[in-house]
């Protein structure tokens, strides 16, 4: 073979073993660590929690789940989820915008739903980022 052909062949198995080896490197993705401060309460003023709580009565009508999301460096989604006794009640998705953003949802509680309610706030992975218990009426 000639020269020129050896030194074709080596350029392109050295280009060959470069995207081989690049193809095979794990991409590194940054990851997020989203953390969530949140306060159950009556209602939301400026966008602040008002009477705040963790006991409410069974005329209460609406108890809200307000929520400062930490972390965030990109655009991403949370969930509040509502849970009465156990069961799943409500599931409400909420958009993170910026690295600390307050966001909330309500549950509307009918007066004969009394007992032991919680919210878990998750991530878009699903990983729980906080959960808040409450009662109405009188704990069962």
């Amino acid at each position: 073979m000639s020269r020129r052909i050896l030194a074709a062949l080596a350029i392109v198995m050295l280009f060959a073993g470069v995207l081989s080896a690049q193809e095979s490197a794990p991409a590194t993705t940054p990851t997020t660590t989203l953390t969530a401060e949140a306060q159950l309460c009556t209602g939301i003023d400026a966008r602040m929690p008002t009477g705040m709580a963790d006991k409410f009565p069974p005329e209460v009508g609406k108890v809200f789940l307000w929520c400062r999301i930490l972390g965030a460096t990109d655009t991403t989604m949370v969930k509040h989820i509502w849970y009465y006794n156990g069961q799943e009640m409500a599931t409400v998705d909420l958009p993170v915008k910026s690295s600390s953003y307050r966001t909330w949802s309500s549950k509307t509680i009918l007066p004969e739903w009394t007992g032991n309610w919680s919210v878990k706030i998750v991530d878009a992975d699903g990983a729980t980022l906080k959960e808040m218990t409450f009662t109405v009426g009188a704990a069962q």
